[in-house]
């Protein structure tokens, strides 16, 4: 009798250990953000993408606006490009980011990405960018994201519809 209880108990401990195993996979999948990739991540500060707009010729770079669109109509960068995708968190909002990677992909320009705060919308942009064949040293993410853009009252470094 003893035997057959202590059998059981171990098989009991062996299945509760196989489950905890799967659902500890799960939770580390599920939790798998793309702002926490290995990337190394270049930051450009308000005041230097205010020289780059004011002296560089627009032809030189490339915006990539991931507010959502009532928030671009509000007002963006010049010469923005709006994805509309942020937090790009979900199957389809990252989707539109990978969409329009195509128009990015071409040349050796600076790519910078706008997003409300500047931090992880951001972020799980450039890692599909890199997915998708960007090099990750063209991309920059503008710092303190569009909320903290400190030129809106200079209609030359912020556009409203």
């Amino acid at each position: 009798m003893k035997k057959r209880i202590s059998g059981l108990l171990i098989a009991l401990a062996m299945l509760a250990i196989v489950l905890t195993g799967c659902s500890n996979n799960d939770k580390k999948e599920e939790t798998k953000d793309r702002a926490e990739a290995d990337i190394e991540w270049q930051m450009i500060a308000p005041e230097d993408m205010k020289k780059v707009l004011e002296t560089d010729d627009a032809t030189d770079y490339q915006i990539i606006d991931i507010q959502p669109e009532d928030d671009y109509a509000k007002g963006h960068l010049p010469n923005s490009i709006s994805v509309p995708a942020y937090p790009v968190d979900t199957e389809e909002l990252e989707k539109l980011v990978v969409d329009s990677a195509d128009d990015f992909k071409e040349g050796d320009n600076p790519i910078y990405v706008v997003c409300p705060g500047g931090g992880g919308g951001a972020k799980r942009t450039i890692s599909l960018l890199i997915d998708e064949g960007i090099d990750e040293s063209r991309l920059f993410i503008v710092e303190n994201g569009a909320k903290k853009w400190p030129y809106k009252d200079d209609s030359k470094l912020w556009v409203t519809d």
